[in-house]
């Protein structure tokens, strides 16, 4: 039987990688999007794939998507920004994740999977970014961006589904190795980056694996 997510965020561009890589896989997938018009365009209308339109926070809309009840629901929303940049200021509301995951939580069962991107630097992870990645976190919209993270990984900690967080670093748009980028345990040094594509992959993955209780990762190349 193929698998069935449900993917929050997937007009963003890991939230697309995903949405892409999934179908390619054979699973059904399941997307939220408050305007389908800001899908990438060679994703309407593939085999596999159901658009429920409607805001990430709304519980009617939520639960839709989640209807009937995926294996696994992978958060990939974000913050956008007004220019493209996080010195340019938050553009829309800044709690969208953690609002996101509060609306998801009473509609989906304790049997599905809930795997959210987050970042290195969140919660206790803070010490293990260098002094620079600090400072630019510090004088940028980051500093919001990643305190809606940990609101939202505190909001994953105490439930009773599985949960993998997958700390990202520094995400790029270079092309996927094909190699898996769990570095969880491993040291970090200077400015680590990623793919995109293969921090989709390993969300991917998480989605599948069979595992109970709240998890951490870390995703680098």
């Amino acid at each position: 039987m193929s698998i069935r997510i449900t993917v929050l965020g997937a007009t963003g561009r890991v939230g697309a990688l995903v949405v892409r890589q999934a179908l390619a896989q054979g699973r059904q997938v399941t997307v939220l999007v408050r305007d389908a018009g800001r899908l990438p365009a060679d994703l309407p209308g593939r085999s596999g794939l159901r658009v429920v339109t409607g805001q990430i926070d709304d519980p009617v809309a939520v639960a839709e998507a989640v209807s009937p009840a995926p294996d696994a629901v992978v958060v990939c929303a974000g913050l956008r920004y007004r220019r493209g940049h996080p010195w340019s200021g938050v553009a829309g509301r800044s709690d969208v994740v953690p609002a996101a995951v509060r609306a998801l939580l009473p509609a989906v069962p304790p049997s599905t999977r809930l795997v959210l991107l987050s970042a290195v630097g969140v919660g206790e992870s803070w010490q293990r970014l260098p002094w620079i990645a600090r400072a630019v976190i510090g004088t940028s919209s980051l500093r919001t961006a990643y305190r809606q993270l940990g609101a939202a990984e505190r909001l994953l900690a105490g439930v009773p589904n599985p949960v993998t967080v997958v700390r990202a670093v520094t995400l790029t748009d270079g092309p996927g190795s094909g190699r898996t980028v769990n570095a969880t345990g491993r040291p970090l040094r200077g400015n680590p980056t990623v793919p995109r594509a293969d921090v989709a992959a390993l969300l991917l993955d998480c989605s599948a694996e069979a595992h109970q209780g709240s998890r951490v990762l870390v995703a680098a190349a």
